[in-house]
């Protein structure tokens, strides 16, 4: 797996979106300052392939890695495998309760989409790198602090360190697992054995020819039932021959012994004339009334229609009513007109009281001007005549004369406007007096015309004489009318009655033929020939076939008496013969209480079930041995397999396998980086070791190396982790083309950090990506790109730069 380009935005310090071209690079370092953003940009490596981050130590924790402020986090990786391009895309966005959520996800390559959510691109990671998310965190982001401590570790705690490191516990975890099979399997070989023991115990070949016996006995007893069958058959058909036959004989003479001729059949046809006269008066009698019907109402309609006559009469009512009311409302009209045209005078002399009063007021006021005068002053305003501004209004006391005009004149208008709301009053009575008269006018001249309309129905002068006559003679004729159609609607009773008593009698007759006809198909129907009919004479007919059934009776009950003789005769012998085949079905232990061949059949199909339950039942069995034999010998091989996976045994040896690839490993890469320096070995106790080749292959504790030194057998001990963690790991992986080395620099000193940049390009030749993360400026700017990865603002920003 190599990586090719990295995208990001929103991913930790990085806010803002922000990429790193790694197409065409072997060697690079991302630099920058602690805290930068760094190691974060490996976070999104591994969260872009796994959908984790390592640093959390909670595969699950993912919310952290959106920036601040922001609400989703975004990643892209362009990686190859061999020569294969594919891109990895995963997306964290926040929850509502403060967790996140990455559910949108895919890989894709060459634009083909091979997972389409977060757990298939995960699954899918981990078959095309043949890697874990824990084993792709320890050898590609190599853990130098994890081998410094495995280099200085004693042997107990190595041990479990390399079983972290390798995932060895798998072996541990195998061993529980066929320990665990071996019980199961145990317990299903008991499960077996007492199966054998109980449901499949009557199983066995004794069983099997004693169960095949059977079948052949009750196939013998079957045949000589069967070879039995045609005598049985021939007896049972001559039976039922001849209780077909008595029993037709017996329903002919029951039948024949019941033809009697109907009491009333004779006194029908006389009945039937009577009927018929009756009906024929009816029909006469009916015909006459409907004619006197028609005469009564064609006389009816020659009379005036009733509320023609009536309207009339109601008309003169009304006439002589509007005459009277109209005189008096002449009269009326009279008294008002004569009343209103007093009044009017009356009005026009108080007028002429109002002038005269009006007039002799202002002849009062003109002789007494000076007073007049002095009531329209006001004190502080000119005077009217003088123009002089008036001091004070003198005061007077008012002319008598000139009080009486002018109570005069007030008292003349009070009179004078009473008297025209008198005249106004008596004015409206007249023109109310007027509309009544011309209202009753209108009224009298429709009525008139009314009486004219009534003129032409009535046929001459409409008086109230003529009206009541013509109302008398209508009433006469509508009682005339009533009276014929009564005896109309009798008339046709009697006719619908008479009708009826006819079809009575005609169905009653025809009834009597259908039994007639009846008794006789049914007589023809059990094969007897009786007499023909005249169907002109019923009573006749009835007595000549009841003379010809008497007669034919009783040889019908003489052969139905020597049909039942036969068929006792063939019961005997059907049964003398159906008890021997039923003895023979008793000794075979057959139960025969209906039809022989019915319990054989049933017995023998019982039997062959049986033996067909035992056949499987002895396949089962012979099953079940071998799945015993199986289960036995997968127990003894679970209880081996889990003797040798003991700690004690495989797991022990396998991490003596191990460590001793890892050391091998390790001792030639430290060779490489520390210039044919040193290697590595283990003494006696288990304990890591140096070889110091420039003193003479001193063999040293690991713990007297110098720092810069133990950082170059750590590396050298990651370095050949990575290298064999396809044969040392519990699972293969693919080839690894890119590692990462994350910090660790700081505390080399100049002389080490240049043998460590000569080992860290030595590894960039042989082919591999390798990726430094370090803050140490020296180291980084001899590699041939580094990364320069900054804190602007609030965001991270990463810029490459060549050597």
């Amino acid at each position: 797996m190599r990586p090719t380009r990295l995208e990001v935005a929103g991913f930790a310090s990085f806010r803002e979106p922000a990429a790193v071209d790694l197409d065409g690079v072997d060697l690079f370092a991302f630099t920058g300052p602690t805290g930068s953003g760094k190691t974060s940009l490996l976070d999104a490596i591994t969260f872009a392939l796994y959908g984790s981050v390592a640093r959390y130590d909670d595969r699950r924790l993912v919310a952290p890695v959106i920036s601040q402020g922001r609400v989703e986090a975004r990643v892209r990786l362009d990686f190859r495998v061999g020569d294969r391009p594919y891109t990895a895309v995963r997306v964290v966005r926040r929850t509502s309760s403060g967790g996140a959520s990455t559910r949108e996800a895919r890989l894709e390559s060459a634009g083909t989409t091979l997972a389409g959510n977060e757990r298939e691109l995960t699954a899918t990671v981990e078959g095309l790198l043949g890697l874990t998310f824990e084993h792709f965190i320890r050898c590609v982001v190599l853990p130098q602090g994890d081998f410094q401590r495995f280099l200085h570790a004693k042997p107990g705690e190595r041990q479990d360190l390399l079983i972290r490191l390798l995932d060895l516990g798998i072996y541990r975890r195998l061993a529980s697992h066929a320990r665990d099979r071996a019980a199961r399997r145990e317990q299903e070989e008991q499960l077996l054995a007492q199966r054998l023991e109980t449901d499949l115990a009557g199983a066995t070949p004794k069983a099997r020819a004693a169960a095949q016996a059977r079948v052949r006995q009750l196939d013998e007893l079957l045949a000589t039932v069967e070879a039995a069958r045609p005598d049985l058959d021939a007896l049972a058909g001559e039976g039922m021959r001849a209780r077909a036959t008595a029993d037709e004989a017996g329903r002919r003479a029951e039948a024949l012994t019941g033809v009697a001729v109907p009491a009333d059949v004779a006194a029908l046809a006389g009945r039937l004339a009577a009927a018929s006269g009756e009906l024929q008066a009816a029909e006469a009698a009916a015909t006459a009334a409907a004619g006197d019907l028609d005469a009564a109402e064609d006389a009816r309609a020659q009379h005036p229609d009733v509320a023609a006559l009536q309207s009339a009469a109601g008309a003169l009512r009304r006439r002589g009513d509007l005459v009277t009311e109209l005189d008096r409302a002449r009269s009326d009209h009279a008294t008002v007109t004569a009343a209103a045209a007093a009044i009017a005078a009356h009005a026009q002399q108080a007028g002429r009281t109002v002038r005269d009063a009006r007039a002799t007021l202002e002849q009062r006021r003109r002789d007494h001007a000076a007073h007049t005068l002095s009531a329209e002053l006001r004190a502080g305003q000119p005077c009217p005549v003088c123009r002089q501004v008036v001091d004070t209004v003198p005061t007077a006391d008012l002319p008598g004369d000139l009080v009486a005009a002018r109570d005069a004149l007030a008292a003349a208008e009070d009179a004078a406007a009473h008297a025209e709301a008198q005249r106004r009053r008596a004015e409206a009575d007249v023109g109310m007096a007027t509309s009544r008269i011309q209202s009753l006018e209108r009224q009298l001249a429709d009525v008139d015309g009314d009486l004219r309309v009534a003129a032409d129905v009535v046929g001459g002068d409409v008086t109230a004489d003529a009206v009541q006559t013509a109302l008398r003679d209508v009433a006469d004729a509508d009682a005339a009318v009533a009276a014929a159609r009564d005896a109309e609607r009798s008339a046709r009773r009697r006719r619908a009655d008479a009708t009826q008593a006819l079809q009575d009698l005609t169905g009653a007759i025809d009834a009597a033929w259908q039994a007639f006809d009846g008794i006789r198909d049914d007589l023809a129907g059990l094969g007897l020939q009786p007499p023909t009919a005249d169907r002109a004479d019923l009573a006749g007919s009835w007595a000549t076939l009841a003379t010809w059934a008497a007669q034919h009776a009783p040889n019908q009950r003489e052969a139905a008496a020597a049909a039942r003789a036969t068929l006792e005769r063939c019961e005997r012998r059907y049964r003398a013969r159906l008890g021997e085949l039923r003895t023979a079905c008793a000794g075979a232990g057959v139960d025969t209480d209906g039809e022989p061949r019915d319990a054989i059949v049933a017995a023998r199909a019982a039997a062959r079930a049986a033996l067909d339950r035992l056949e499987r039942d002895l396949a089962e069995a012979a099953r079940v041995r071998r799945r015993r034999r199986a289960a036995a010998e997968a127990t003894t091989v679970a209880r081996t397999l889990g003797r040798h996976l003991d700690a004690r045994n495989f797991e022990r040896w396998l991490l003596a396998r191990a460590l001793r690839r890892l050391l091998a490993g390790a001792s030639t890469i430290l060779r490489d980086l520390s210039d044919g320096a040193y290697s590595l070995t283990l003494d006696d106790g288990g304990a890591f070791q140096v070889v110091d080749h420039r003193n003479a292959d001193e063999r040293r504790p690991a713990r007297t190396l110098s720092g810069g030194e133990t950082f170059l057998a750590s590396l050298a001990l990651a370095l050949s982790l990575a290298e064999h963690l396809a044969d040392l790991a519990a699972h293969g992986s693919a080839r690894l083309d890119a590692l990462f080395l994350d910090e660790g620099f700081g505390t080399l000193d100049a002389d080490t950090l240049d043998t460590v940049a000569a080992a860290i390009e030595e590894l960039g030749a042989r082919g591999r990506m390798v990726g430094l993360v370090t803050h140490v400026r020296e180291l980084a700017e001899r590699v041939p790109v580094r990364y320069e990865v900054r804190k602007v603002a609030s965001s991270s920003t990463v810029d490459k730069v060549p050597a």
